[in-house]
């Protein structure tokens, strides 16, 4: 498919081993303020006017794909001063076929990242390969698929993941989710790094970014080091350069449960006013990350769509910044009426209505929502939401936006969702429970470190088989509508979005506590084309024979 020339599991060897011999190109034009510009070609040039020395250790990204354009990300390490680096995109990892060449810009007041929207000599649908170069080092090589054409109803294959504390455990799940065959987009869907250590996991792990070495960061140098830590993970960069990679950001990447403009509760020494501190984690994010804003207008706005074929459309959405404070004081397991009070957001006006209007014009076969926090209902018990941060505190705006699904009859709407750190699947409704009007499925992910659940719930201490049996069967017996849960495992899922059904498959690795751990299918489910119904067609509580809470 798409002209694969190498066997992805020797393109992703090839990522993490870096490039050969790079033929070099062009200065680009000027840098816009919003998304980069895609630059046009011009002939190819010595390598001796490129930067001295350096080093990739952060690996390359690719990321907004659409037909004929992408944006390609890397970082320079160990260089003094801005210049200039080659870029070079090939139908094949070896570069012998090359379709582009450019030159793009290290800026030292951009923390030496270097982004570049390349829209020259690309085609709908098809696969590349791409690495960067200064005059004495080479970066490792990626790969990217460019969107196919609206009108071809080829498979999409999407993976997604969230929740990844560092010192919690190693990338295991990273390097499963970097062999998976074929994918033309991964989605990340929040908590793509811990503004400070909840979890203690194995020593190697040790996270001692921030001024007092506790790892919690507020300041732009802090949040830069954070990322940098994240993205010296092997197994991370074996991800980022296996694929395109889009991301929705939640509330870590900030502060834990900050809404809007009100700071969250877990800060341990707060060095920065909270809205400066937001500012400086917006800006390394948006260094960071492989695609750039929105538009101008809007220069904080994250919230967008993409079309990949005639199957799938993605609309990746923005559930912190806009939301009103959560309700009740954010206490768990208790009834709350004011999630239930009419005009509380959690997507704001403007936000909500340009998802309203993207979803009736959508002709798309499957609308996919990259989704933040939990759509369904999670109750334990009945009637006691678990998680007022997730969408069970904000019911009104839920059901407002569920019924509009339903009245316009707006057809196979799914969402895949993170945050809650434990694999779901099922419906969800206008009411999020049994007896609520049907309007779209849901795929909830596992982490790829973070616990989940049960340990929130405190349970796990001693029997761990027993009482890893007692929650499930507790949690599907309080909450009928969720068809599927795993909490044992940590891991991602792949999406597949086909012409008459959709498919996600779980998958997880037996440990996340050593670095290499074998990865196995955790469950395999399917939506028929035009039914609001999710099959389970394969669930194993435990396929590796482990011991679960690893």
């Amino acid at each position: 498919m798409h002209g694969n020339l190498l066997s992805r599991r020797t393109v992703v060897a090839g990522a993490l081993a870096g490039a050969g011999g790079l033929a070099l190109g062009r200065v680009p034009g000027a840098e816009a303020a919003c998304e980069e510009p895609a630059c046009p070609k011009t002939p190819q040039r010595s390598r001796d006017r490129l930067v001295q020395g350096g080093a990739f250790r952060h690996g390359v990204a690719s990321g907004h794909p659409t037909q004929r354009a992408v944006t390609l990300w890397s970082r320079v390490d160990g260089i003094e001063r801005s210049g200039r680096l080659a870029l070079e995109i090939a139908r094949d990892p070896g570069f012998s076929d090359v379709v582009h060449t450019q030159r793009v810009r290290a800026a030292e007041v951009r923390d030496y990242v270097v982004r570049a929207r390349v829209g020259e000599g690309l085609r709908p649908g098809e696969q590349y390969f791409y690495r960067f170069a200064t005059r004495g080092a080479d970066s490792p090589v990626g790969r990217f698929v460019t969107a196919r054409p609206r009108d071809s109803h080829e498979p999409v294959r999407i993976g997604f993941f969230s929740c990844q504390d560092y010192q919690a455990g190693f990338y295991t799940a990273h390097a499963g989710l970097a062999r998976e065959p074929d994918l033309d987009l991964i989605v990340s869907l929040g908590d793509y790094i811990y503004e400070r250590t909840f979890y203690q996991g194995p020593d190697a792990r040790r996270d001692a970014t921030g001024a007092n070495g506790d790892a919690e960061v507020q300041t732009l140098p802090e949040y830069r080091a954070k990322y940098a830590l994240y993205r010296s993970d092997p197994h991370m960069q074996a991800m980022h350069a296996a694929a395109p990679f889009m991301a929705i950001m939640d509330d870590h990447e900030v502060e834990d449960n900050w809404a809007a403009q009100q700071p969250g509760e877990a800060t341990l020494d707060p060095r920065v006013g909270f809205l400066d501190r937001r500012r400086n984690a917006f800006l390394a994010y948006r260094e960071w990350m492989p695609f750039g804003r929105v538009d101008c207008p809007e220069p904080n706005r994250f919230y967008r769509h993409l079309r990949l074929g005639a199957n799938a459309e993605l609309f990746l959405l923005d559930t912190r910044q806009y939301r009103d404070d959560q309700p009740c004081g954010d206490r768990s397991s208790v009834p709350c009426g004011e999630s239930f009070q009419p005009g509380r957001t959690m997507l704001g006006e403007r936000q909500k209505a340009w998802l309203k209007d993207r979803l009736a014009a959508s002709d798309a076969t499957w609308k996919v929502l990259a989704n933040q926090i939990m759509l369904m209902a999670l109750d334990l018990p009945l009637g006691n939401p678990i998680n007022p941060d997730q969408w069970d505190g904000y019911a009104a705006e839920r059901a407002e936006l569920m019924q509009f699904v339903a009245d316009n009859e707006i057809a196979n709407v799914t969402a895949i969702t993170g945050d809650i750190h434990t694999f779901f699947a099922g419906l969800v409704t206008t009411t999020g429970r049994v007896g609520g009007r049907p309007a779209a499925t849901e795929f909830v992910g596992g982490s790829i470190t973070s616990l989940g659940v049960p340990e929130t719930l405190g349970f796990l201490p001693g029997d761990q088989a027993r009482d890893a049996a007692l929650l499930t069967e507790r949690l599907e017996t309080q909450n009928p509508h969720i068809k599927f849960n795993n909490h044992a495992f940590r891991g991602y899922g792949v999406l597949e979005c086909r012409p008459e059904e959709l498919l996600c498959t779980y998958r997880g690795p037996a440990s996340v506590m050593v670095d290499q751990s074998p990865t196995a299918t955790l469950a395999r489910f399917r939506v028929p084309r035009d039914r609001l119904q999710v099959e389970v067609l394969q669930g194993n509580p435990n396929p590796l024979g482990v011991a679960v809470g690893t």
